[in-house]
């Protein structure tokens, strides 16, 4: 008797359970990576670039400096702002810049752009460049959008595994009034 009562429930179960149909894919969980091995210093400019149109903040900090892979820790050295306090920068780590970059937020619609121009190698070794460029960096908010410009200059090295990173990042003031600094500056304590 038993055994009947179990294979009749089976027989109404199977049908519910819809095994054989194919079903519609969910969504992935994680955001597509365009992270690439960043081998040469261009493809670590390229990853910081792909990393802020993307809004991938895990690979934005790969992109900078790890002191326990490289022996370098990382400096931001920010630009001459008026309106903040530049006292903000003189502990400023790899997690200031995972910090403000959290606080700044995805963008509320689009994508965010960062243009790099007018490069200029000051300095090429087999193991480290300094390289720098004029940037334009536009971030849509949805109180404000931030269009930040100036100069920067990048301090990049090679680790023992071959990859590059930025160890040092130096912004400069030009003729824009906000900066990538002022950016960092509001954005580190939760704005």
């Amino acid at each position: 008797m038993k055994l009947s009562i179990y294979i009749n429930f089976i027989f109404l179960i199977i049908p519910a359970c819809n095994i054989f149909e194919i079903r519609t894919p969910e969504n992935p969980t994680q955001q597509s990576s365009t992270f690439v091995q960043p081998v040469t210093p261009d493809i670590v400019i390229q990853n910081l670039k792909n990393s802020i149109e993307d809004y991938n903040i895990d690979n934005y900090i790969r992109c900078l400096s790890d002191p326990e892979v490289t022996g370098r820790t990382f400096k931001f050295i920010p630009a001459a702002v008026t309106g903040i306090d530049r006292a903000i920068f003189n502990n400023w780590t790899i997690e200031s810049e995972r910090q403000y970059l959290t606080n700044l937020g995805k963008p509320a619609y689009g994508r965010a752009s960062l243009t790099l121009t007018n490069k200029r190698d000051v300095y090429v070794s087999s193991d480290s460049v300094i390289v720098n460029y004029d940037y334009s960096l536009f971030y849509p908010r949805t109180n404000q959008n931030y269009n930040a410009g100036g100069n920067l200059q990048f301090y990049i090295s090679v680790d023992k595994n071959g990859s590059w990173s930025i160890y040092r990042w130096e912004d400069f003031n030009t003729t824009q009034s906000i900066t990538w600094t002022y950016i960092k500056a509001i954005f580190s304590t939760g704005f």
